[in-house]
């Protein structure tokens, strides 16, 4: 629909100003999924940092359990008719890429961060992560725990209500992967002009140019 176009233009943009040397700010952070900002390297986004969620197996994690190994984020919800299949498909397209080359074999960790904790608890996101990656940890959580996880990255979402039953509503929201390194930090983020194996070729090499 409209919401979701308007996703993939932001995006777009995104991504061309993140080229250019400096970087610069993005969109107004009132209504933008990515606010480019620098972090004194040129072209850097200020993305990411401390977060505390539920994985799909009822345990609390924090972003601490995650050091050591590379994350790659994706913030959508099970309900979601379209584009988060789509994002998930190729989710493990890029995976199944990077587990081709034996320097970045099974290195990456996707996590998929539910925007709809009202729907998805944990049960919910096991089940319906079980059809896809099994390396794929879903994330949930308090309302305030996933809106503050999803304000780290700079998600962008919008809830539109469908009718009287109050569970009856979809989430328009951004569209976009994150890398983080085994340090905690910030690596790139994945727009959806991007293709997978130009995805794939640009987590490579940052696995490969990692300096621990």
């Amino acid at each position: 629909g409209a919401g979701a176009y308007w996703n993939i233009q932001r995006s777009m943009r995104l991504e061309a100003a993140k080229k250019k040397d400096g970087g610069g700010d993005g969109e107004d952070g009132e209504s933008a999924g990515v606010a480019v900002q620098t972090m004194g390297v040129a072209g850097q986004a200020a993305l990411g940092g401390a977060w505390r969620l539920m994985d799909h197996n009822a345990k609390y994690v924090t972003d601490k359990d995650f050091l050591g190994q590379w994350q790659l984020f994706y913030f959508g919800f099970t309900y979601c008719p379209d584009i988060c299949p789509n994002e998930l498909i190729r989710m493990q397209a890029i995976l199944d890429g990077l587990d081709k080359d034996a320097a970045t074999k099974e290195k990456v960790l996707p996590l998929f961060v539910t925007i709809d904790p009202r729907r998805d608890g944990p049960a919910q996101l096991k089940s319906y992560l079980a059809d896809w990656h099994p390396r794929l940890l879903g994330l949930t959580g308090k309302q305030e725990e996933c809106d503050a996880a999803a304000k780290a990255f700079r998600v962008y979402f919008s809830k539109t209500q469908l009718g009287p039953d109050p569970m009856d509503y979809l989430i328009d929201h951004s569209v976009m992967f994150y890398l983080v390194d085994p340090k905690g930090g910030f690596v790139d983020y994945y727009a959806p002009n991007a293709t997978t194996e130009q995805i794939t070729e640009r987590i490579v090499k940052a696995i490969k140019s990692f300096k621990p």
